[in-house]
Formats: structure tokens, C-alpha cells, sequence
């Protein structure tokens, strides 16, 4: 048989079996459309090249009804959070006191702020809203306060909570020998039980931050710590096992083997009197810089980072799955100048001189990368008193040195600024004769040891060595600095950061009778007139007269130069974007804000019918 005869004999034979399988197929059923049992002889029955077009159709159908399907249900339902999950946060530094009244750093008010609640508290928009209390009311002298209590509180251990709890808080904090931070703002206030769901407060004259004092002031068990004698609270245990009457109830902390502490971790307090979190815990691991948390960051140890140092930013800005949060501080950064410390500084002219001498502009730019104000006062811009119409001191290096040659400051063959002193010198055979020599301008500039710190004072001593002051820098470990530093005032310049506060109060700061620890007045200022208009400031519930004390403070302050202002920085804040939730606000009063979402935050998702 011929090649084209057989290939015609397998043609026909084919054929035949075609039609023997789709009559076969017809036997099966009557019905014009195949039925389930035929469909499987639809690949005996159609072509190979017909049975892929039939295939690819299949598969088309298939996804399009999915796709229909999934429509009509996403239609129907709606995603909401789901109760559950774990948020996990890298802080620097390490809790000292979990107790409201001894927190000493951020860390503290940080864990303070989960654990515990105070009568009022305030939004992210600075606006005060109940807390403890469901509502309260201000006599019209302004000197009583009465707070009327939720009802059916309980503390995290199951105990009630009551108004014996605020009464004993208070008393404890006006009791010198707690040495609470607190009492010198509780010293005249006296405090009445009206009824168990009402509490009184008492004030000597008119006070205006007391409202923002009661919103920053947690309430503390009384049937804990009213066992503890006063004086040997800051060794009590209570202090790391916190038990109060907010969001979130400790749970547990752990330790290194040789005693550091390395997380605490916190559970949602069902018991809680307001919204119940969706989270089931929070945890906060400790690292003993920022370099540290954002590389926990980065391999995911932690979902977040408490702050995000600007020159840090760089190194997370690749990764798409972070957040970040820009909020803005009540704080500022200056240079406090101790005149006690170094009688050149006691020079008006020389205080000014250093003022004019410092590139403000310049710090923010290059060591902020531009997340910051630069600011002439202790009042920050949209606080009650400030204004635009105060003196500045711009860079101006030629009116710097123009100032101190004005003073009698002369400058030597290398460019530094000397006087010449005459000095008693004794010789050899008893008697003293006087000499004539150079006394030079020098300046110790002491400061945190923090990088971004360190930077500006890198540039804080070239500008001031450029107009011929010898500056010497020193650096102080953050957790030794106030005990070391600041309280004995053991400085000449310190290069600081203040948190004013949502309330406009400066006596805190400036006040002559808060010079000394644990007073705030850094510079130890000391003017009657700025005392009067603080002391009025503080006293006058107007917002209009405060505002006009204020402004003159403002120019008193601007005049004498006793700090140099420097810059008011912005809040950095970063989270993984698998934790939903997250506020992004403007504001924050303390960083320790930035958790006050931490109720609505949430990890786990689930639908639900519309």
C-alpha cells in the first residue's frame, strides 16, 4: 500500500470511530445539551485543537463566576477590626518608675500613661475631656473645682475604685517625704470628699493650669500603697508591678542574666470603664539607642519605634511597608546659661554676643533635616502671649564680635578673645607685687550624650569659636544627667530640651523661687518684674490678660538673653503598616500621646454583613 493510501485508510478509519463515539454519546441521553455522564467523552468527541478552545472557555467561566461571587460578597460585608493580636514597640532607654507620681523619663510616662488614668486627659487636638470623671465644674472665683466620678470603676486587681483613691493620691503627693515631682504644684491645694461619686478641689487664689495639672496627674490605688511608708516609695515594688485603673494591665517584664531589662509587656484590662482595645497585648522592648531599635525595626523584632531620630530616616525609607507619623511638641530645645557658674556670662552683652553668634537656621537644616521651627523665646508660636513683634537674634557674626569688642574683649594673635586682668602674685621674699595678665573668654558647653546633640554642639562651638570664644564641650550620660547635671546646676551653658506643656505656664521654668531643683528655671533667672507678670499670668483666668502678661515676660526675656532659643523640633513616629489604627494627628502634649490610639489599634480583620 502506497504512503498516501495508508495515511487515507487512517483518515477514514478515524472518521468512522468519530461517528461511532458521538453516536454512542447520543445513546446516553435524549436531551439536545450533554448531560454530567456525557460530558466525559467531550475529549473523544471534539477535536484536540476544539477541546483547548473548550478548556480555556472552562477556566474563563470558572474565574468569572469567582469573580462575581467575591463581588456580591465584598458588596454585602465590610471589613472590621477583630479582638486579638500582639503590638510590639522598640523604646530607647529603660522605665524606672511605672508610677505617675515619680516618672522620671519618657519611658516612665510612657508605661505610666497605659496603666493608669487621670480625671481629665486630653486629645490629640489639645482639647481636655473626662477621664475618671464624667464631668466637672469651675466656680466662678476659679479657686473651686468639683469632679464628678463614672460610676462602677474598678481597679486592675478586681478592687473599686473611689474617691478615697484621689484623696489619698493627693495627700501622698503633698507629702514632702514622697519627694514626688508633683507636690510643689499640689503645696496650697486642698482636696474634700462630697459624696462617694463627687470630689472637690480647693485652690488659695485663682490658678489657670489646674485643669491641665489634674489632666497629667494619674491616680494610684490607695489599698496598695497606702501600706507603704512615704519615705520608701521610690524602693517599692508596685513601681515595676503596676496595678491602676487604665486601658492596659501589666502582665509580665524579663530580664538579661545580668539583670538588664529587656521587654514589659502588657494585657488588655477587660475590667477597663471606657472602650475595650481590640489588641490583646502590647509589648515594649528596651534598646540602648536608637541605632538599635531601628535595626529591630528593620528585621521586624518590633512593629514600631518609639522615635525616629531624623538623621535615622534614611535608613527605613526604602522599606514601603513602614508609616510614618510627623506630630508636633510643646517643647523646644535652648542653650541655659548659668551666670553663677561663669561670671563672663553675668555680661548682658556677652550673652547676647553668643546669641547673635549661633546659625540657628543652619542646626535645623543640617542636623534636624529640616524637622523643626527655629524659635527667639520661650513661647512657642499659637501659645497664649507669644508674638511675632519680639526681638530676634539672627546670625550675625560681625554683630556678635562687634558687641564684645564693645565690652573690652580684645583678640590675640590666634583670634581668641581676652581682657586683661591684674592679679596679686606673692614673691619670693614675701612680699606682692601685681601682675598684668590675659584672661580669656572661655565657655564649657555641657549637653546629653546623644548624636544629634552632639552635632549641634559641634556647631554651637564653631560658630562661637569663629567670633574668638574658646568653647570646651562636655557630655553627660541621659540617665545621670539630671542627678548630676541639672539638679545641682553643674554647668556653665547646657544645651537642654523643655516640654512646656499644653498650658502656657512658664513660672515652672522662669520663676525666680524655681531656680533651684527640683525647680526648672535652668538659667536661674532672677527678675522681679518677669516674677510679677508669671505669678499674674498663672493667677488670671482671662485668656486675654494672660496673654498680655505673657508678651511682656516675652520682652523681658528677649532683653536679657538668659538662654538661647534655639529650635522647636517636630515628633517622629514609625509603625508597620500591618498595625491599623494608627492617629495621625498634629499635636502631642507628651510623647507618650502618641499611644492614645493604642484602643483603636488592631492587627486581625474579619467581615461582617453591611
Amino acid at each position: 500500500m502506497t504512503r498516501l493510501g495508508k495515511m487515507l485508510s487512517w483518515r477514514q478509519r478515524r472518521s468512522r470511530h468519530t461517528a461511532l463515539d458521538r453516536h454512542t454519546v447520543g445513546l446516553l441521553g435524549s436531551k439536545r445539551f450533554p448531560s454530567l455522564r456525557q460530558w466525559r467523552y467531550v475529549g473523544r468527541v471534539l477535536a484536540s485543537s476544539e477541546y483547548r478552545i473548550v478548556k480555556i472557555l472552562f477556566v474563563i467561566l470558572l474565574a468569572n463566576a469567582a469573580f462575581l461571587g467575591w463581588r456580591a460578597f465584598t458588596s454585602g460585608t465590610g471589613v472590621e477590626p477583630k479582638r486579638g493580636g500582639t503590638y510590639t514597640e522598640g523604646v530607647v532607654g529603660a522605665p524606672q518608675f511605672i508610677n505617675p507620681l515619680f516618672a522620671q523619663n519618657d519611658t516612665d510616662r510612657d508605661l505610666s500613661a497605659l496603666v493608669y488614668s487621670g480625671l481629665l486627659r486630653y486629645t490629640n487636638n489639645r482639647e481636655l475631656i473626662g477621664d475618671l470623671a464624667e464631668s466637672y465644674e469651675v466656680s466662678k472665683d476659679a479657686k473651686t473645682y468639683t469632679f464628678h466620678l463614672r460610676s462602677s470603676i474598678q481597679w486592675q486587681d478586681g478592687e473599686p475604685f473611689s474617691v478615697d483613691d484621689i484623696i489619698f493620691t493627693v495627700t501622698l503627693i503633698k507629702d514632702p517625704k514622697s519627694r514626688s515631682p508633683l507636690s510643689l504644684s499640689y503645696k496650697d491645694v486642698e482636696i474634700k470628699k462630697i459624696d462617694d461619686t463627687t470630689v472637690q478641689f480647693f485652690l488659695p487664689k485663682p490658678f489657670a493650669p489646674f485643669l491641665d495639672l489634674i489632666a497629667t496627674t494619674g491616680i494610684v490605688p490607695r489599698h496598695i500603697w497606702s501600706s507603704i511608708q512615704p519615705e520608701n516609695l521610690f524602693l517599692a515594688s508596685p513601681n515595676g508591678k503596676p496595678i491602676g485603673t487604665g486601658p492596659w494591665k501589666f502582665n509580665s517584664f524579663s530580664k538579661d542574666r545580668d539583670g538588664t531589662l529587656r521587654s514589659y509587656t502588657f494585657e488588655r484590662f477587660d475590667g477597663y470603664f471606657g472602650p475595650k482595645p481590640y489588641l490583646e497585648k502590647i509589648v515594649f522592648k528596651f534598646y540602648p539607642d536608637s541605632d538599635s531599635s531601628i535595626q529591630a525595626l528593620k528585621s521586624r523584632h518590633v512593629d514600631g519605634v518609639s522615635f525616629l531620630p531624623r538623621r535615622l530616616r534614611g535608613k527605613l525609607e526604602k522599606d514601603k511597608e513602614l508609616a510614618y507619623y510627623t506630630f508636633q511638641l510643646p517643647q523646644y530645645t535652648a542653650i541655659f546659661f548659668n551666670q553663677k557658674a561663669n561670671p563672663d556670662l553675668a555680661a548682658k552683652a556677652v550673652r547676647q554676643a553668643l546669641a547673635y553668634a549661633i546659625d540657628k537656621e543652619r542646626i535645623v537644616r543640617d542636623v534636624l533635616s529640616g524637622e523643626g521651627t527655629v524659635i527667639h523665646t520661650p513661647i512657642l508660636p499659637g501659645f497664649l502671649g507669644y508674638s511675632d513683634n519680639v526681638k530676634t537674634y539672627q546670625h550675625d557674626a560681625l554683630k556678635a564680635a562687634a558687641l564684645l569688642e564693645t565690652a573690652g574683649w580684645k583678640k590675640d594673635e590666634e583670634g581668641y578673645l581676652y581682657q586683661m586682668q591684674t592679679e596679686e602674685k606673692e614673691k619670693e621674699d614675701g612680699t606682692k607685687e601685681k601682675v598684668e595678665t590675659k584672661k580669656y573668654l572661655t565657655i564649657t558647653l555641657t549637653t546629653v550624650q546623644r548624636p544629634e546633640h552632639a552635632d549641634i554642639v559641634a556647631i554651637v562651638k564653631e560658630n562661637w569659636e569663629s567670633i574668638g570664644i574658646k568653647t570646651e564641650t562636655q557630655f553627660s550620660d541621659p540617665a545621670l544627667v539630671k542627678s548630676d547635671v541639672i539638679d545641682p546646676r553643674a554647668y556653665e551653658a547646657l544645651l537642654y530640651g523643655a516640654i512646656i506643656g499644653a498650658d502656657p505656664d512658664l513660672y515652672p521654668f522662669w520663676h525666680s523661687s524655681q531656680s533651684q531643683a527640683p525647680g526648672l528655671n535652668l538659667s536661674q533667672f532672677s527678675n522681679e518684674t518677669a516674677d510679677t507678670l508669671l505669678e499674674e499670668g498663672r493667677h488670671l483666668t482671662d485668656p486675654a490678660e494672660r496673654a498680655k502678661r505673657y508678651t511682656k515676660f516675652q520682652d523681658i526675656i528677649s532683653d536679657e538673653v538668659p538662654a538661647i532659643f534655639l529650635y522647636s523640633p517636630t515628633y517622629n513616629y514609625v509603625v508597620d503598616r500591618r498595625v491599623k489604627g494608627v492617629r495621625d494627628g498634629t499635636y502631642l502634649v507628651y510623647p507618650a500621646d502618641r499611644l492614645q490610639d493604642l484602643a483603636e489599634r488592631y492587627v486581625k480583620t474579619k467581615r461582617v454583613r453591611k
